[in-house]
């Protein structure tokens, strides 16, 4: 249990950097756009390390994703969740944002626990 607890804090920790790195100065709204905008930044960023969430750190092709490569998989009550899909890879990276730009989890299924 107290592993578990720890591996919970570790990621939570590693998402409140990502989403200071997202999103900086201040929470507001964002819109569908700026949600994927985020969600490209993200996967980008997770090519410089590995924020504990199973996958590991991204290859470099993340880095530079255009504009087109983020879609809405679902838009929520209060949340997003933005694909990111990396034709290279052939593989699409699922991110759960909050309407207030906050990441919170991230992978591969876009399944997040207790939303769908």
């Amino acid at each position: 249990m107290f592993r578990k607890c720890l591996y919970v804090l570790v990621v939570i920790c590693a998402m409140n950097n990502l989403s200071a790195m997202a999103h900086p100065g201040g929470h507001g709204p964002v819109d569908e756009q700026h949600a994927m905008t985020l969600a490209r930044d993200v996967a980008g960023r997770l090519t410089e390390f590995d924020a504990g969430l199973g996958f590991g750190q991204l290859k470099e092709s993340w880095k530079s994703l255009p504009e087109s490569a983020a879609f809405i998989q679902t838009r929520g009550e209060g949340y997003f969740i933005i694909g990111v899909t990396n034709q290279k890879e052939n593989r699409t990276l699922f991110l759960l944002i909050s309407a207030t730009g906050a990441i919170f989890d991230a992978n591969f299924t876009g399944v997040f626990e207790g939303l769908q």
